[in-house]
């Protein structure tokens, strides 16, 4: 199974404002012709990007197997990062969302308790969003997907990437996956696409698994974004934009009337600070491996969110996540428990119905 990291929506918007800027209209008509190929609105978004105003992105990557579907966006969504700009305090929020998360996702029957991932699976960026903002009490404004693809082209296309491997051993994920030949050595190494896949993949020989692989997903984002913000010349913007237009999918809309706004976001994409929501990993009835939250963690996340985008925190949990005290009934977690209660998955997507996007996740 292919597990795929996302990329962050910056390193598109910079290319084009940089391009306009330093190139002028020549850059910007080749930008906006190749993302009109990434725009998908659902029809229902509301015009939220204005320069002073925080945004709120979700970031997702999507497992599509062996790439032979019919439907490249086809699969779940392996990889979720909520990304919160702010431009007034000049800074940007990026927190991972663990895919296993157990959690009540609506369905055309009522509601269903599944992991996170089966959302966008049977319901699409739609489900998703309205599941998330649900989860984390906050207004999603616009989504950004990317596949495999766009990863390694989109690396490649920057002149790679400097990261810096910390677990004292080389990165691989051959032994798992043998189509994927390429090495990441120990310490700060330069790395290009190829490589860059296999670091933001590599969970099991990671002593942190799944949260040690989002972490260095988190980190190629964030280089991916610094060296954008570092090019000068048109060969790379063109490059970039080749390798994003066949591989992102977003209801951003870029033209001549978005950009100053989108401008006004780019100091605080120099400012990122990265948080992760964890669980507790549980077997339940129904023999599979979830990750639990626990009200105290989970509320604590939410007021980040909330802070960064300057909104009033919160006392009293308001989520459609399963938290730990509601299956075990008690706050603090030990060791090798257990959930009793039979989880109902979604396999069939007929089930779901196209929930609201953009409704406030408290009504």
């Amino acid at each position: 199974m292919f597990k795929k990291i996302i990329l962050m929506f910056l390193s598109l918007c910079l290319v084009t404002i940089a391009g306009l800027g330093v190139y002028g209209f020549t850059i910007y008509n080749q930008s906006t012709d190749a993302l009109s190929k990434t725009y998908k609105s659902f029809g229902k978004e509301t015009n939220v990007i204005a320069a002073t105003k925080p945004l709120t992105l979700l970031l997702m990557g999507v497992d599509t197997g062996s790439g032979s579907r019919s439907d490249r966006w086809a699969g779940n969504s392996d990889s979720m990062i909520l990304v919160t700009v702010n431009p007034k305090t000049k800074k940007t929020t990026m927190m991972s969302l663990e895919r296993d998360i157990l959690t009540k996702i609506k369905t055309a029957d009522g509601t269903t308790q599944a992991k996170l991932n089966a959302a966008y699976a049977n319901g699409g960026a739609e489900l998703a969003i309205s599941t998330i903002q649900k989860m984390m009490n906050i207004h999603i404004d616009r989504y950004v997907l990317i596949n495999m693809k766009g990863l390694v082209q989109l690396v490649d296309a920057v002149g790679g990437i400097t990261v810096n491997n910390t677990l004292g051993f080389p990165i691989s994920i051959e032994e798992n996956e043998p189509e994927y030949k390429a090495v990441v050595e120990p310490g700060k190494q330069h790395i290009n696409g190829d490589q860059a896949l296999v670091y933001s993949r590599m969970r099991y020989q990671d002593p942190e698994g799944d949260y040690g692989r989002q972490k260095r997903q988190r980190e190629v984002i964030q280089k991916v974004v610094q060296k954008v913000l570092s090019l000068n010349s048109v060969s790379h913007y063109q490059a970039i934009l080749k390798a994003v237009s066949n591989n992102m999918q977003t209801n951003v809309e870029l033209s001549s009337g978005s950009i100053p706004q989108l401008l006004g976001y780019q100091d605080a994409f120099k400012n990122i600070k990265s948080k992760q929501l964890k669980g507790e990993e549980a077997t339940l009835a129904d023999g599979g491996s979830y990750q639990i939250v626990t009200s105290e963690h989970l509320l604590e996340m939410q007021n980040i969110l909330r802070k960064s985008l300057g909104l009033e925190e919160v006392t009293k949990l308001e989520t459609n996540a399963v938290v730990y005290e509601e299956l075990y009934g008690n706050a603090v977690p030990s060791s090798g428990q257990s959930g009793s209660g039979i989880v109902n998955g979604v396999t069939d997507s007929s089930a779901y119905s196209n929930s609201s996007y953009g409704a406030d996740p408290n009504g």
